[in-house]
């Protein structure tokens, strides 16, 4: 629980420093200035595609991020933990509905435990973050400098054939931080369900074998 609770402070204290930086243009525009020349002639396009620069980074960190965090993640485990949490959130209805003082208390002992164990599997599967994070952060302060160096900032949407990428926003967040978190959720989902399928159906057919052999 400690360590899962520094892990957390990590990440907080890091997406402190993000604000920060990109708050600060003193800070934020030399970054963005030097990543530039790493970046921009594999996702900038010279300013020209916008669009495509947003939906590709998305792709590309939605890539980094979920092959790593599969593999640190023990899916059985999760798995187990997320019936366990059901049955104790059931077993809890149940005992404060009832009246039942005694299961509550019993109940209540458990809990640190649950608690605990969804820590540590949490913990495992942020590991890999801790790494891909600096790549995050390097890459999300050059897509903001990018987007407010874009010489035209209009873009057409089937919405809005005149849209500002720039100016737009979608609720709260802003339309360019939309279509990039869009790309990189969606090719994250789709490649963690693919890899999946592969694992799963790979270790099913393992442990078919194993029995046939067995008996």
């Amino acid at each position: 629980m400690t360590k899962f609770m520094m892990i957390e402070f990590v990440f907080m204290f890091a997406g402190l420093g993000l604000i920060f930086i990109i708050s600060d243009p003193s800070i934020r525009n030399p970054i963005g200035h030097y990543l530039n020349y790493v970046f921009m002639p594999v996702l900038g396009f010279n300013y020209e595609l916008p669009v495509l620069t947003l939906m590709l980074t998305g792709i590309i960190l939605g890539l980094i991020s979920s092959i790593p965090r599969y593999f640190f993640t023990d899916w059985l485990k999760m798995g187990k933990t997320q019936m366990i949490s059901r049955a104790y959130q059931k077993a809890m209805r149940e005992a404060y509905k009832s009246g039942d003082r005694a299961k509550q208390q019993k109940l209540q002992k458990l809990s640190m435990q649950r608690q605990m164990d969804q820590a540590a599997l949490s913990m495992n599967t942020m590991k890999p973050l801790m790494v891909t994070e600096i790549f995050f952060f390097l890459i999300f302060i050059w897509l903001y400098v990018f987007m407010l160096a874009i010489p035209y900032q209009y873009v057409s949407m089937p919405w809005d054939l005149n849209l500002n990428i720039v100016t737009s926003r979608i609720y709260v967040m802003p339309l360019w931080m939309a279509l990039y978190t869009l790309g990189n959720l969606a090719v994250g989902y789709f490649v963690t369900m693919i890899m999946k399928y592969v694992d799963f159906t790979h270790k099913i057919r393992k442990l078919d074998e194993d029995v046939a052999q067995s008996i």
